[in-house]
């Protein structure tokens, strides 16, 4: 399948998977456009990313995007057409889980197995192998990445975020400050799990200049669009 089409499968999913999120493509994180997850849904919580690995694509990025998207995103997954599968999950990044194609659409890749043939070897012994058990399901759970790093949060954000939360923070009280005397002193005074906290209350509070599938319901909508409040964070 090409990218385009995995894309699809994993916006459903990521739909399905994780209710009231706001699910953004092509979500640029870290360094202000340096990078993008292919999709991601913004739960109330953290950032889920799902990277895309198309039919023609190359796994060889995964390193590089391993080390990159955990800096921002909590959860990872890893989706690739089958003709390239087994070499993306052999060097999927540390932390990342695999979705795989099952019956037209996307699910956590099943990890169940059992036992396969007797192998001889020429010493007289054998061995075992396992092998892909499909009569059931063992879903692979997603872990979360211990990655979160100030600065690649930092710039996931607008200018005129990172002004509130250095506001709220009482960091600075006058607007016409940089991008980054803002970024040093957010990162300088506040911890990164209170970053991170500022960081997606400011993107499911952002008005996004491009489409998005915006899955929140009305109440919390509106809630999200509230101005961020002093504490809300720790």
């Amino acid at each position: 399948m090409k990218a385009k089409e995995l894309l699809a499968l994993a916006v459903v999913w990521l739909d399905a998977e994780y209710p009231g999120s706001i699910i953004v493509t092509e979500l640029s994180v870290s360094d202000w456009g340096g990078a993008s997850i292919d999709v991601a849904a913004i739960t109330k919580t953290a950032i889920v990313g799902v990277e895309i690995k198309g039919e023609g694509d190359s796994p060889a990025r995964l390193e590089l995007q391993g080390h990159v998207y955990g800096r921002v995103a909590r959860k990872m997954w890893l989706l690739a057409d089958e003709s390239i599968q087994d070499k993306c999950f052999q060097r999927r990044p540390r932390n990342w889980a695999r979705l795989e194609i099952h019956e037209g659409g996307a699910r956590p890749y099943n990890r169940a197995t059992k036992a396969g043939e007797k192998i001889n070897l020429p010493n007289g012994g054998y061995r075992i192998n396992n092998i892909r058990d499909d009569s059931r399901y063992d879903p692979e759970p997603a872990n979360d990445i211990p990655l979160l790093c100030p600065y690649s949060m930092c710039g996931t954000l607008w200018r005129d975020e990172l002004y509130d939360i250095a506001r709220l923070a009482g960091l600075f009280t006058t607007p016409k400050i940089h991008t980054e005397p803002l970024t040093e002193a957010i990162c300088n005074q506040l911890p990164a799990p209170t970053i991170h906290k500022y960081m997606v209350a400011a993107l499911r509070a952002r008005i996004w200049k491009k489409p998005v599938l915006d899955r929140r319901e009305q109440s919390a909508a509106q809630s999200d669009q509230l101005p961020l409040q002093k504490g809300a964070a720790k």
